[in-house]
């Protein structure tokens, strides 16, 4: 057993774009709250053992700052998950996820700042045997599932950030450190299953800088993890986590385009079945930003590879578009996407074509 790699679209980074920044905050008259209805549909395989894995999600946040100095942010959703196998129903799971509290204040002149978040557990961590299949496909490291998982039990995190200016460049760092508490992960007619998340630490580091009339940015993430205890005594290692991540942004004409691209590796681990292998995940991403009228288009590919133990597991083709404008106090973000890929069986070579449909619509008030 092992954490997923990535959270691909947490409920505050999915909707962060919609928020105001630390600078803006004048106090609680510029609160702002965020709604971001999405599906994602996924067509794993073909013929009569095709895998159908939908979910419907609706995250939602509130911005609340204080002051210029403090702020908070609340997060919650509820989604709903349906694997189907042969077009039955095979397993579902529904329900609201747990809820993210997370605070920031800042002093000297904002440069430095300390970060405070709770996890609460709103969500459903306690997993029926009928639906263990649902939540583990939404836990699945490479593909786009709106949630990755319904609940994690009650967790702290601390940590500090500071940014200042080297020439040309800025420079910024964090370390931060998370503690979870035990929790009852699934249940069968044997009794509950608990399982105690070993502590996090991770550091950041991130540099940018203007080039011509563009930017580039680069960003380093090292995370660092104890040993899980799953049940009496069965130790699990989730296996350290290494991210880098670079962006270059520049202007074309009236236009913007970014080239960007990630790379997450994760060490070897422990898990149940035995040895958890060295995962990796690269991205490679292009974007462009057209303004027409008062609409920004924001059309966008993303090429994605995996790898298990330095033997291919997938890759996947993502597309799609997002609109961006205003009507009246609304701020609307429709987008659609398409992925087309494979996963690979990592023992044989055996391929699994996997086909997938998204659409979302962020809408923030401020």
């Amino acid at each position: 057993m092992h954490r997923p790699l990535i959270r691909t679209f947490s409920v505050a980074s999915l909707l962060a774009v919609t928020l105001p920044s630390l600078g803006a905050a004048q106090g609680l008259g510029s609160m702002a709250i965020g709604a971001a209805p999405q599906s994602t549909v996924y067509n794993i395989g073909t013929g009569a053992g095709k895998i159908t894995v939908t979910q419907t999600a609706l995250p939602i946040v509130f911005s609340l700052p204080f002051t210029e100095r403090f702020t908070m942010d609340v997060t919650t959703a509820f989604a709903s998950t349906d694997v189907k196998t042969g077009g039955s129903s095979v397993s579902s799971i529904s329900g609201l996820t747990d809820t993210q509290v997370r605070g920031n204040y800042s002093f000297a002149d904002q440069t430095v700042v300390f970060t405070f978040g709770l996890n609460l557990p709103t969500g459903q961590y306690t997993i029926p045997d009928d639906q263990i299949v649902a939540a583990g496909q939404i836990g699945n490291d490479f593909l786009n599932y709106p949630i990755s998982s319904m609940g994690n039990g009650f967790a702290g995190t601390g940590g500090i950030a500071f940014a200042r200016a080297l020439g040309t460049w800025n420079l910024g760092a964090g370390a931060s450190m998370r503690k979870s508490t035990e929790f009852a992960a699934f249940s069968n007619a044997s009794g509950e299953f608990r399982f105690q998340p070993a502590d996090e630490y991770r550091l950041n580091v991130g540099l940018d800088r203007p080039v011509g009339d563009g930017q580039v940015q680069f960003g380093l993430s090292y995370s660092a993890f104890g040993e899980d205890v799953a049940g009496d005594t069965t130790i699990y290692s989730t296996g350290d986590r290494l991210i880098a991540s670079g962006a270059w942004t520049f202007p074309v004409r009236e236009n913007s385009v970014t080239l960007s691209g990630w790379n997450l590796f994760r060490m070897a681990g422990q898990q149940y079945a035995g040895d958890a292998p060295k995962e990796n995940i690269a991205s490679l991403n292009a974007g462009m930003s057209i303004t027409a009228r008062e609409i920004l288009i924001q059309p966008n590919v993303e090429m994605r590879l995996w790898q298990v133990g330095g033997i291919k597991a997938g890759n996947m083709f993502n597309a799609g578009v997002r609109l961006r404008f205003n009507k009246g106090s609304f701020g609307l973000f429709p987008a659609v996407g398409y992925s087309i890929g494979n996963l690979y069986n990592t023992a044989n070579g055996a391929a699994t074509d996997v086909t997938g449909i998204r659409g979302s619509l962020t809408i923030r008030w401020n």
